[in-house]
């Protein structure tokens, strides 16, 4: 919610790049501040999420919050996530940092789940994920729900409990709100509960609240069968747009084309085949968005076919030429092959990157939501060290700078953090 932070002498201002402050002012009058008051770099509280990773956001500038859920804070081990899953809910509020809130009813604990913008309902929309208790191995419950979170309000209700026509329950599928028809939609997602074998299923399927669930026939240049992508919604075009992914059997090379899904008329249009050097490379969980002041869509880091990525890189749905612009390169990959220290060939060496140390660590599947002509991230995964991130971070949409406003505490590497190290990540 938007609020009014008493000003006293106590009130520690947090500039870029430091953690987060001590002081423990209590918001205390809401107010209908603008954007243009607000001091985005300032942190007052003192909660924050623990590290964690597989979750998603949502975003509402009427209470200048960003929510996120849920998410995994397993242990990583050789790259692979343990299961640890949580039900939290916590509001990033610009000006005042990170709250949890509490609710009496909630989707239960999950990750990788859809998650899509109701701005005129001030609603988050969550779909789907998956779950396995903590410590235990074996099949994952694959969830079917759907679930609406009131920025107003701040509750939970929910909307289909995934029972009769429901689509199949699955993980990582693509979610977005049309708000012409105030209807949801959801795009593909694996539907295996065993975590070693992919299943993806590319089929489009609608919710509205009168009619419930339906499937949806598309036409047109639909994307190759995939997992691992990311969708964001164009609102001016009421397009649901689809970039890169994976086969889904953790050898072939990823993909980094993109496409357009025309919500009027249910047509396919690819808008990028993801060749030439202007273009994002190959990549697995990028994070997708809309910036709706310039008409372009952002993607940030992801899962290379060499490690994470924190490069940042536009598309001019409106260019001729179809053509990406790379606006924020961060770290670049050296050439320097794995193995270090003597240990195996999955070791990554300490200069296996030549790092930017103005930019967030490198990572996948975290938080990322534009508001106030920003793009904030929290968490994430970082793969090559094997750990969750629980940093904050912002990047200027008009400067094209980045500021940090709450440290990490786990997930950089240790070169990263200037410690002396052989091996990038221990």
């Amino acid at each position: 919610m938007k609020r009014f932070l008493v000003c006293t002498l106590s009130v520690v201002v947090c500039a870029a790049g430091c953690a987060t402050s001590e002081n423990t002012t209590t918001p205390t009058t809401e107010t209908t501040t603008s954007t243009a008051s607000l001091n985005l770099d300032l942190i007052t509280s003192t909660e924050r999420p623990e590290n964690r990773s597989e979750l998603l956001s949502a975003v509402n500038e009427e209470t200048n919050t960003i929510m996120i859920f849920g998410g995994n804070e397993g242990d990583i081990v050789n790259q692979m996530p343990y299961a640890a899953y949580t039900d939290e809910t916590w509001v990033f509020e610009p000006g005042f940092g990170w709250s949890q809130i509490q609710t009496p009813t909630a989707p239960s604990p999950r990750g990788r789940y859809a998650m899509a913008n109701d701005v005129a309902g001030n609603r988050a929309i969550l779909f789907a994920g998956r779950w396995r208790e903590a410590d235990t191995s074996g099949d994952y419950v694959l969830y079917n729900d759907l679930w609406a979170f009131d920025f107003l309000t701040q509750a939970w209700t929910v909307l289909d409990a995934g029972n009769g026509v429901a689509p199949q329950g699955r993980y990582y599928p693509g979610g977005v709100w049309d708000n012409s028809s105030e209807t949801f939609y959801t795009y593909g997602g694996n539907t295996n509960a065993d975590a070693l074998t992919i299943d993806p299923d590319m089929a489009l399927y609608s919710w509205t609240a009168a009619d419930g669930w339906s499937f949806v026939d598309t036409t047109g240049d639909e994307p190759s069968s995939r997992a691992f992508f990311d969708t964001t919604y164009d609102s001016q075009r009421n397009r649901l747009i689809l970039f890169a992914g994976q086969k889904g059997d953790f050898v072939s090379m990823a993909h980094n084309d993109l496409y357009a899904l025309d919500l009027n008329t249910m047509v396919w249009e690819q808008l990028h085949d993801g060749s030439g050097s202007n273009a994002p490379t190959t990549r697995m969980h990028p994070q997708m968005n809309y910036d709706a002041t310039r008409d372009l869509y952002l993607c940030f880091g992801g899962h290379t076919d060499y490690g994470d990525m924190n490069d940042l890189w536009v598309f001019d749905p409106t260019n001729p030429d179809n053509e990406w612009t790379m606006t924020y390169e961060a770290d670049v990959f050296t050439g320097v092959g794995l193995g270090c220290d003597g240990g195996g060939s999955s070791d990554v060496p300490a200069d296996y990157v030549e790092m930017d140390l103005t930019a967030p660590e490198r990572r996948h599947r975290g938080m990322h939501a534009i508001m106030h002509d920003n793009l904030w991230i929290f968490g994430g995964m970082h793969a090559e060290c094997s750990d969750h991130l629980d940093d904050t971070w912002r990047y200027d949409l008009q400067t094209n700078g980045w500021s940090e406003l709450i440290e990490a505490r786990t997930g950089e590497s240790c070169a990263r953090r200037n410690d002396a190290c052989e091996c990038l990540c221990f």
